[in-house]
């Protein structure tokens, strides 16, 4: 985060007393978005960037509002210099770093992704686009951008593209008539006081309805910056608070940080009204400083001491460098001393310090352009003073540079000259007869490569990028009107036997082996693949956050209940997700609730004796994360999920005593409970949870030979 005081070497320029107490501030939040994010602890970490918020608001409130007082006005193009030199050039070294180290190192849509996350962080609408993508803070394990941090950056810089705006408008109509600093004043802050009440409730309304984009919102996260901007409003009120106040109002605000970050957590809802805790906190914090004599610091030791005042320095380089470097590190030096927490946190305090030496403080101290307003003389000093003050510093720190690199050059040169490691097992053909056998020996040899095969096809790459788009299913499961059978019936239309498969996108995912079976059955099998992603095929309405899924979900379940009923399919084949879930009137289904539902559901279809329960395959890594030009298939090679052996369970238990069957996905899927990206010469998943197409197509003789040992074709 910026935050920093404005500040610098331009004669003109407003200044503001040193605040140790708020350089603390910062070197707290910090610290405990850099430990969430390197450890998972503090839990509530997070609300580190609402003290920053509010931290930015005040400070940047105060110096425009003082610089009108001094001078009857503010000077736009000469703010937005100083916000310019101020953030500009330390995010585009660490977006330029980051990009490169992306396209080296990750897989191709995760590399093009992170380009356009860096194209939206220069922009400053970073924050829009992780709110357009879905993106969960609070699961930025899976496959983090290392560029997601640049979303409060955002949302900062848009505030400060409009707040000075305004801030002229209103003083401009406020200074007519007598006492005009203080009718000033009370004009600002009654207009702060509505918007942050506007902005609160967008905050309290969004984190309700959509909690995800609420994180990110631009309008859900105003009102702590508008806090801020309240309090330094209110500056010559609180310079007149007692030492003893002071004293109480700080300590408590420090405690409210802490308290907020170690109780505080995802789970609830955030910003709206959660973030309140830690803005009131940082309030308090703020509040008790201000205008405080020499004697206050002294008594918020924590925060004024010269470790959280250096820390607090280089506040703004320890944010844009920590998320990179915990994305990167343990991909280029994986199970090295420098790829553990305290390796990484050693790391990004070095570089952090380097960047703040060599790029952060030298260009934010530049005598400003324009500001010297033709004076050559004053011009000329400014410079020759920056000089003298960052030579030594610039030498110095250099020198640290090329040692840093050094050291980064030994660990990791053998990264540097790691190519993307192929030449991994070849195709296994299957015995003649016996594709379950066929496909049990590809799994195994994948399940124990050390080098990704050479010729997989699709591409790992054109795997993660075409997602459920090339499946030929895809219309039968997506959001609208129920499709017709016709559109969703694969085989000849006259065979004898017919088949559905229904479900989620589960469902979806196996079509492409049903067309399979009903293209090559010699016209004896029609098969109709239909259901809705996103949309569990229980009796029970289970919450889904995907638009539009909770408005079609229950039409579309009825709709086809009612064509299995007319029909009467010899075989209606069901696969859902095994995972439990919450329902739409805020009851939680555990593994033995979503089961029952499902068989209710399935009750429904009026075809007893003849529903197959098809288990979905267990939850694989997540390719767009474990797959990089660095990675091993054992990095994307993971066991059967505790929960997929509780739901298998009790879903052959359960369709056992109801007359009906349970078919494992584990033939198919695993191997020795190992589960690979590929078999053969063909990846299995293009993320955790859903088969490829073209695995799907691979592997339909062996899912039909599973269902004939059932029983069940």
């Amino acid at each position: 985060m910026t935050t920093g005081t404005d500040t610098g070497a331009a004669p003109t320029r407003p200044t503001t007393a040193f605040r140790a107490d708020i350089q603390g501030m910062r070197a707290l939040a910090v610290t405990a978005v850099i430990l969430a994010h390197a450890t998972g602890w503090p839990a509530g970490g997070f609300v580190g960037v609402d003290v920053f918020f509010v931290i930015s608001g005040f400070l940047i409130t105060g110096l425009l509002l003082r610089e009108h007082e001094r001078s009857g006005r503010i000077s736009l193009p000469a703010f937005f210099g100083r916000r310019i030199k101020r953030i500009l050039p330390a995010s585009l070294v660490v977006l330029a770093a980051t990009v490169a180290l992306a396209s080296w190192l990750f897989n191709a849509p995760r590399a093009l992704a992170t380009w356009w996350d860096a194209v939206s962080a220069a922009l400053l609408v970073s924050n829009w686009r992780f709110e357009a993508s879905g993106t969960d803070y609070f699961h930025a394990t899976d496959a983090a951008s290392p560029l997601q941090h640049f979303w409060s950056l955002s949302i900062e810089e848009q505030f400060y593209l409009v707040w000075p705006v305004l801030l002229v408008v209103l003083l401009a109509v406020a200074a007519r008539g007598a006492r005009p600093v203080l009718r000033s004043r009370l004009v600002v802050g009654g207009v702060l006081v509505v918007l942050i009440a506007a902005s609160f409730a967008v905050a309290v309304w969004q984190s309700g309805a959509a909690p995800q984009a609420a994180y990110f919102a631009t309008g859900a996260r105003v009102w702590e910056l508008g806090a801020g901007a309240l309090l330094a409003v209110s500056a010559p009120l609180l310079g007149r608070l007692p030492l003893a106040l002071r004293v109480v109002a700080g300590w408590a605000g420090l405690v409210g940080i802490v308290a907020s970050a170690l109780l505080i957590t995802g789970s609830i809802g955030f910003p709206g009204p959660w973030a309140v805790a830690p803005v009131v906190a940082a309030m308090l914090l703020i509040a008790a400083g201000t205008g405080a004599g020499p004697a206050y610091p002294h008594r918020m030791f924590p925060l004024a001491n010269p470790l959280s005042r250096g820390v607090g320095a280089i506040s703004y380089s320890l944010y844009l460098w920590h998320l990179p470097i915990l994305v990167f590190v343990p991909m280029l030096v994986p199970d090295t001393a420098l790829s553990t927490v305290p390796g990484m946190l050693g790391l990004i305090l070095g570089v952090s310090v380097l960047s703040f030496l060599l790029i952060e403080q030298p260009l934010h101290r530049t005598p400003l352009v324009g500001s010297f307003h033709g004076d050559r003389d004053a011009r000329d000093a400014a410079w020759a003073a920056w000089r003298e003050r960052f030579a030594s510093q610039f030498l110095y720190s250099a020198v640290g540079l090329v040692i840093v690199a050094g050291l980064a050059v030994i660990a990791i040169g053998p990264a540097l000259r790691m190519p993307v490691t192929t030449g991994g097992p070849a195709a296994v053909a299957a015995p003649a007869g016996d594709p379950l056998q066929g496909i049990a020996a590809e799994l195994q040899l994948a399940s124990q490569a050390s080098a990704w095969p050479d010729n997989l096809s699709p591409s790992l790459d054109d795997a993660i990028r075409a997602t459920s788009s090339t499946n030929p299913a895809r219309a039968c499961f997506d959001l609208g009107a129920t499709p017709d059978d016709g559109s969703c019936t694969w085989g000849d239309a006259a065979a004898p036997k017919h088949v559905y498969l229904v479900g989620d996108s589960t469902a979806l995912a196996y079509a492409p082996a049903f067309r399979a079976i009903a293209d090559q059955s010699g016209g004896s099998v029609r098969i109709t693949t239909i259901g809705l992603y996103g949309c569990r095929f229980t009796q029970d309405l289970i919450q889904n956050s995907g638009a539009g899924v909770m408005d079609d979900c229950p039409t579309r379940k009825h709709d086809i209940a009612e064509r299995i009923a007319a029909d009467q399919p010899d075989l209606v084949i069901v696969s859902n997700a095994f995972a439990a879930g919450r329902t739409t009137d805020g009851r939680s289904l555990d593994t033995t609730s979503m089961v029952a539902s499902a068989l209710a559901e399935t009750a429904g279809y009026q075809v007893p004796g003849r529903v197959v329960f098809l288990a979905p395959p267990p939850l694989g890594a997540d390719l767009g994360a474990c797959y990089s030009r660095v990675s091993s298939p054992q990095d994307c090679a993971v066991g059967v999920d505790a929960a997929w052996n509780d739901f298998a369970a009790a879903t052959e238990s359960a369709a056992g005593a109801a007359g009906e069957r349970f078919v494992s996905s584990l033939p198919f899927s695993c191997a020795d409970g190992v589960c690979p990206a590929f078999a053969g010469t063909t990846p299995t998943k293009y993320d955790s949870v859903h088969l490829t197409p073209a695995f799907a197509e691979h592997i339909a003789p062996a899912v039909l030979q599973t269902l004939q040992a059932a029983g069940a074709l």
